[in-house]
């Protein structure tokens, strides 16, 4: 498959490291637009392939890579105040209380209310709101009291209610939804149905806010900025109601392309997950005091106190001696589970274990079940202790959803990509190239070579990748986030 001989791609997406190249002169030119960039050479296999999608040229990624700034200080707050994070954290799985952590604080009467609005369009917007949730428990135990909300599943009319449901719709057909994130990109356009919608949705959204009185009001989806802020907006004039008052945050769960709908001008904090999300808010509107960037809010499972890895595979049933490939379907079991299942299976040896999560796809994981395996072969549906199963097997294989990625970096895991939702996860597949985590294909004899190749011999390459995903994690992300949310609640 041709491939250019060199990916672009942000330096602060690279993982940090002493030998971290210099910052440009910016002096000289301050008003122009400025690309950071590196040169960092595609991801190859021991067999000297490059894997990379036919989709990802060079123009696609090198788009969404370039910044407005206005000055050079603005250019170096981007990265100083935007947040480094911390990838090398020597307490690597535990939770360090701090001053302002108010573990166990129990009064009902001083409960903080945070409504966390979100859409049942994918698991990745629920998974981030629970993980915030969950953030908020494992720190202040019941001191804040979490309502996570679909407003428009909830609170819309017919036809709007089902909003949610038409997203599996599109994204089966990807023409579909390219062609719809990028009719909807504009802001002239959007900004007219988010006006129209709020006509229609206005009063049931005002009823949600009014009847939950929250003390902060939390977004992980992009569909829900723009009509609870025009709603609060109008609310203003109701005196004796504080909800217009209270503060709004958006929680950004996309890597790298982002839908021009995450980004509004009024809300009080948006946190994101990288520092190209926030050269992309930034020429959204957004400025530097109202960005933070953490990483994405991932299940504090994940930054827990790890077992040993023999004892793990000893709960879950699986040889901690085999080289062990965990392929991922998702929470509703979607791409192709079987073939690469099959595939997998012809191509490694009897010594290699193989993991499938099937999620919600209960048909799929029945059938996988019952099949004779010429290899040790471990069938799951739905799991909710996807930490365990991630530390218990060598590499996985997943679409390049975003929260499983940074899931994957946090344990250290690298990743075979097997395919993508166009526009917001097309910049992931490059993420991990680029930063030599992992590889792509979506031909299931190639990937199953790609494993073969990674288990080969002293396995250095896995290893080698296992380092640096190690490295981009941020495990102290959820609760960065949870930490800078308390302070705002009013």
């Amino acid at each position: 498959m041709e491939s250019p001989p060199f990916a672009l791609t942000l330096d602060c997406l690279l993982a940090p490291s002493p030998a971290r190249r210099a910052w440009p002169n910016l002096s000289s030119t301050p008003t122009r637009p400025i690309i950071f960039a590196s040169y960092a050479p595609a991801t190859k296999s021991n067999s000297g392939r490059v894997h990379k999608p036919a989709e990802l040229g060079r123009t696609n990624y090198f788009e969404i890579s370039t910044m407005l700034v206005g000055s050079e200080m603005s250019a170096r707050h981007l990265v100083l105040d935007a947040g480094q994070g911390n990838p090398a954290l020597p307490n690597y799985g535990y939770v360090p209380q701090r001053p302002t952590d108010r573990v166990g604080m129990s009064s009902t009467q001083d409960r903080k209310r945070v409504m966390c609005l979100m859409s049942d369009t994918g698991g990745g917007h629920r998974a981030s709101a629970q993980a915030l949730k969950d953030g908020f428990e494992v720190l202040y135990g019941n001191y804040f009291d979490i309502n996570v909300v679909d407003l428009w599943s909830s609170s819309s009319p017919w036809p709007l209610c089902n909003m949610p449901k038409s997203y599996f719709f599109l994204v089966k057909n990807p023409w579909l939804w390219r062609m719809s994130f990028r009719c909807s990109e504009p802001e002239m356009l959007h900004e007219a149905l988010f006006t129209g919608y709020t006509a229609i949705v206005g009063r049931r959204f005002a009823r949600a806010f009014e009847d939950y009185k929250p003390h902060l009001i939390v977004s992980v989806h992009p569909l829900m900025q723009h009509v609870p802020l025009k709603v609060l907006s109008r609310m203003k004039a109701a005196v004796s109601f504080t909800a217009a008052k209270v503060p709004f945050t958006t929680v950004v769960t996309d890597l790298t392309r982002c839908h021009r709908t995450w980004f509004h001008k009024d809300v009080d904090k948006c946190f994101v997950a990288t520092q190209l999300v926030a050269a992309q808010a930034m020429n959204a509107g957004l400025t530097l005091n109202q960005l933070s960037c953490h990483g994405l809010p991932i299940r504090p499972a994940f930054n827990l106190p790890s077992k040993p890895k023999d004892e793990i595979c000893d709960q879950l049933g699986i040889d901690s001696a085999a080289p062990t490939v965990m392929l991922i379907g998702g929470g509703e079991g979607m791409g192709k589970l079987e073939a690469t299942a099959e595939a997998l299976a012809k191509t490694l040896s009897s010594s290699h274990q193989l993991i499938i999560i099937c999620g919600r796809n209960i048909k799929l994981a029945e059938k996988l079940s019952s099949r004779a395996w010429p290899l040790r072969v471990l069938v799951k549906g739905f799991v909710n202790n996807m930490s365990e199963y991630m530390l218990a097997c060598d590499c996985i294989i997943t679409k390049a959803g975003p929260g499983t990625i940074a899931e994957a970096l946090i344990c250290g895991r690298p990743i075979l990509l097997n395919g993508f939702i166009p526009c917001q996860e097309e910049g992931n597949v490059s993420y991990v190239l680029d930063n030599g985590v992992g590889s792509y294909s979506e031909n299931p004899e190639e990937m199953a070579d790609i494993v073969a190749d990674w288990f080969r011999g002293d396995r250095q390459e896995l290893i080698n990748m296992s380092r640096r995903a190690k490295l981009l994690g941020r495990p102290e992300a959820t609760f960065d986030i949870v930490r800078e949310l308390s302070d705002l609640a009013c």
